[in-house]
């Protein structure tokens, strides 16, 4: 797995995570998508970084970077700091 690549942590159905990623996808921006359920070990980082161990739909990892329901602008931004 390439860490330079944003892996977004999505929840089915979550409004917020449908336009992201479709927003990502338009913009040509890589990224990975991966349901919070399908990933146990990503989803427990998640929910460690957020208050009350919440897993908040989406939060974008790039690298040791967590953002939580970013703009398709703080992704590539945080692309551009690794």
């Amino acid at each position: 797995m390439d860490s330079d690549i944003p892996i977004l942590y999505y929840r089915p159905g979550c409004p917020y995570s449908t336009k992201l990623r479709a927003q990502l996808t338009l913009a040509r921006v890589p990224h990975r998508s991966v349901r919070f359920r399908d990933d146990e070990e990503g989803a427990a980082e998640v929910r460690a970084r957020h208050e009350k161990g919440y897993e908040l739909s989406p939060t974008v990892v790039v690298g040791d970077e967590h953002l939580t329901n970013p703009s398709v602008r703080q992704v590539r931004e945080a692309m551009a700091r690794r």
